[in-house]
């Protein structure tokens, strides 16, 4: 699979595709257009954050910070945080079940 041939970016909302969901993890690729907005949301469980293309603005408890291509991030647990695109992105999310 090419994730950037098939992951279809919108207009109307943030493109997902999922690309492993297995009993130990789950990986999602998600696409944002520049300003394109992940709304607030909590994880779960523990989840890496990989930037592959462009950049992101990750923003939780009032503090935002810049990712660019190839950063990694990690995403804390039950923190509510919100994704903004920079530029047109994309972006794994993989998230390690116990």
């Amino acid at each position: 699979m090419v994730i950037t041939e098939a992951l279809q970016l919108s207009d109307e909302k943030p493109a997902v595709l999922q690309i492993k969901n297995t009993e130990k993890s789950n990986v999602i690729a998600i696409g944002l257009k520049k300003d394109q907005v992940l709304k607030k949301h909590l994880s779960p469980i523990p989840a890496l954050l990989v930037v592959l293309k462009g950049s992101i603005i990750f923003e939780m408890e009032g503090s935002r910070t810049e990712l660019k291509e190839f950063s990694t991030f990690e995403i804390p647990v039950n923190v509510l945080h919100e994704v903004t695109g920079s530029t047109e992105s994309i972006f794994l999310v993989i998230k390690e079940k116990s």
